[in-house]
């Protein structure tokens, strides 16, 4: 595909010429595509760009279209990408779409830019899907749909709308081939780490299959991600079969949900598991069948969430039934935490690790990045640290350096049963050390604050990994959510040098451009990340041009070359339309 400074971002390495697959109306079963408004058909549509004109396929937000297949008839490797006419903003609560090769047993989850200027509801855009060898495969398209109630009229199940207008192949020539068989196969560029909070994708698309689970996974394969950080559970809220906690088929669910998402959610669970699916294992296998390591993350604050639409899920659980065991601030209000003061705390913590260790894990991760406190002004801390410095912590400043020592070496012991019993498991299961990662505020101040002596913890050997979020309070998403001084993140290059911790850093806030990611990665490597990390890569793998970047990010190389290019524009390829439907798209105007 070209030399070291070459930028092979989606297509843009290759050299031969692109052959578009305009005619969508030749797909199959025929009888499944209509000119006419009809539910459980696609729609078609001629259009015309310059150069090339086609019929494109359209299906609406209460279409509930079957799937269709066109018959590539071509042999050898190619680039693929889809090209897609706008939808509004507005028309659905979900906007993807899906496709697979037909050798492919998972969709991938297409989601095209909104029109949201009118400008962008001129013209096609064109999503990179994937380089893959097409011979003897067909293209798949599916409408995605979640069902919101019961029965079969319109508005039962919501779509994505979907409006199709051509595929692209770029051919790959013999050493380009080559060349993308050693880059998949390199190992140096898989520098990347993706999380997934496990319960998101449920809220908004409502899996009811393996395959579903799956679509979650498949946009890792062949990029350079090498972990997938997948959340097991929140307190003793957990997201896989539980002995020990709680699932959301054995909670009591309200009648009437706060939010519709949650209702979406508990009924996946609830259809899983009766079909015998466990969410949790298929990720497991997908990820490993990827080429991921996969890591069971834990949110280890999360024992409740405030009303009014999340409270029910806590409701008798380990939150309600123990308030001895909540955090409580100087002035002995409680606050909404269990405190890892009590042995019994991190007990269930230690029991939900050991419950996970079960599955065929790479890794295990403590998400100390969401919700804190862990530990605050509890009384057997108070009686403790009055009995060794005769003072009472509540009398003292909040930032007094003996006190907040004396708490973090409460959590560093917590750490150091953490180590041991994943030691222990580890020699039961007759494998190698489970690693071990921790995800942490952003600033340091900030994490010894809240008990977190993250340089003890690297240079004891108790993680593997350390992931600070970001500089922003409480890891909160405001202005300051992103790393933009490499000062900031010289207290944790410092912590792990000399150590065996591994530092990879988070990327925020979410919605970056492509330009935007190749200029953060570039800075964070320089000032000593290891690896990169992204919080909720399931929001960010959409297909669109930031994911083209942000999926190659390993490649230091092709970021370097691309910032001494002068920083080239990498966003989407548009084709402006001519017209579409016999409308002249050249003259319309807005209103």
């Amino acid at each position: 595909m070209g030399e070291t400074h070459s930028d092979n971002l989606a297509d843009r390495g290759l050299s031969s010429d692109p052959v578009y697959i305009a005619d969508l109306g030749m797909c199959q079963p025929s009888g499944a595509i209509s000119r006419k408004s009809e539910r459980h058909r696609w729609r078609a549509y001629d259009y015309e760009v310059a150069g090339f004109a086609g019929v494109m396929l359209m299906a609406g937000p209460e279409t509930e279209a079957p799937e269709i297949t066109y018959p590539l008839d071509v042999d050898g490797w190619h680039a693929v990408s889809i090209g897609f006419y706008s939808t509004t903003h507005n028309l659905s609560g979900v906007n993807d779409f899906l496709v697979r090769l037909s050798g492919d047993d998972t969709f991938s989850v297409l989601d095209p830019v909104r029109a949201d200027a009118f400008e962008q509801q001129q013209q096609l855009e064109e999503i990179y899907w994937k380089t893959a060898n097409l011979t003897g495969q067909q293209i798949v398209f599916g409408q995605l749909s979640r069902r919101r109630g019961l029965g079969g009229g319109p508005g039962v199940v919501e779509c994505g709308p979907v409006r199709i207008a051509y595929v692209k192949l770029v051919p790959l020539t013999g050493p380009e081939v080559e060349e993308h068989t050693r880059d998949r196969g390199d190992g140096k560029n898989k520098k990347l780490y993706a999380h997934n909070d496990s319960f998101s994708f449920q809220n908004e698309y409502r899996p009811t299959t393996a395959e579903a689970i799956r679509r979650q996974i498949e946009p890792y394969r062949d990029t350079d991600f090498s972990r997938m950080y997948w959340e097991i559970g929140n307190g003793d809220t957990l997201f896989y079969p539980s002995k020990i906690g709680r699932n959301w088929d054995t909670i009591d669910l309200p009648e009437d949900y706060g939010r519709m998402r949650d209702r979406l959610r508990d009924e996946a669970w609830r259809i899983l598991r009766q079909d015998g699916v466990d969410p949790f294992r298929v990720a497991v296998d997908h990820a490993h069948d990827v080429g991921l390591e996969i890591h069971g993350s834990y949110r280890l604050a999360a024992w409740t969430y405030p009303p009014p639409a999340l409270s029910y899920a806590f409701e008798g659980g380990m939150w309600d039934k123990r308030p001895d065991l909540r955090c409580v601030d100087r002035d002995g209000r409680y606050l909404p935490r269990l405190s890892y003061a009590f042995r019994e705390v991190q007990d269930f913590a230690l029991s939900v690790l050991r419950e996970a260790a079960s599955y065929p894990l790479d890794g295990l991760a403590l998400l100390y990045n969401r919700r804190p406190p862990y530990i605050m002004y509890e009384q057997p801390l108070i009686d403790r640290f009055q009995e060794e410095h005769g003072e009472d912590p509540r009398r003292l400043p909040e930032d007094d350096p003996a006190w907040l020592a004396y708490r973090a070496g409460v959590v560093t012991d917590f750490m150091r049963r953490v180590r041991a019993e994943l030691n222990t498991i580890a020699d039961e299961q007759g494998r190698g050390p489970i690693h071990v990662t921790a995800c942490v505020l952003g600033k340091a101040e900030d994490n010894m604050y809240f008990g977190l002596d993250t340089e003890t913890w690297a240079g004891d050997g108790l993680i593997d990994t350390l992931i600070p979020y970001s500089p922003a309070p409480l890891a909160m998403p405001i202005a300051s959510d992103i790393w933009s001084d490499p000062e900031q993140v010289e207290p944790f290059v410092s912590m792990v040098r000399g150590t065996n911790c591994g530092l990879a850093l988070n990327v925020m806030p979410r919605d970056l451009g492509p330009e935007e990611y190749r200029r953060m990665a570039s800075m964070l490597y320089g000032v000593g990340a290891e690896a990169l990390f992204f919080w909720d890569t399931n929001a960010r793998c959409t297909y669109r041009p930031p994911w083209a970047a942000l999926r190659r990010l390993g490649h230091r190389d092709e970021i370097e070359g691309w910032l001494q290019a002068g920083e080239p524009d990498l966003g989407a390829v548009v084709q402006p339309l001519r017209s579409l439907a016999g409308w002249n798209m050249e003259a319309i105007a807005p209103g």
